[in-house]
């Protein structure tokens, strides 16, 4: 074996290192990010369900507060009635 044979034997074994090495770090880096977008789906599945549970409370809110409303308000329509009649009794009292 001659000296230029072995350095073709070298270049070539240079170059099938090169080649495997660069499929190994293609495939660990496919890996890795495969790892970081099912991380991310879980993430994003779960500030999904975040996101619908409080558009739920925010309507039972929503709710809550509407029945409060109402509420308050017959109560000052009852207040007022009761003003009013209040004041149509001292008018007829003073005439």
């Amino acid at each position: 074996m001659g000296a230029n044979e072995a350095a073709g034997f070298i270049a070539i074994a240079m170059s099938l290192i090169g080649f495997v090495t660069v499929w190994i770090k293609i495939g660990h880096d496919k890996g890795r990010q495969e790892t970081i977008i099912k991380s991310l789906e879980q993430k994003t599945e779960k500030n999904e369900k975040e996101i619908g549970e409080l558009k739920s409370e925010t309507k039972t809110i929503q709710i809550e507060i509407a029945r409060h409303i109402g509420s308050i308000e017959a109560k000052l329509g009852f207040i007022k009635d009761a003003i009013t009649a209040i004041k149509g009794g001292r008018r007829a009292a003073e005439e």
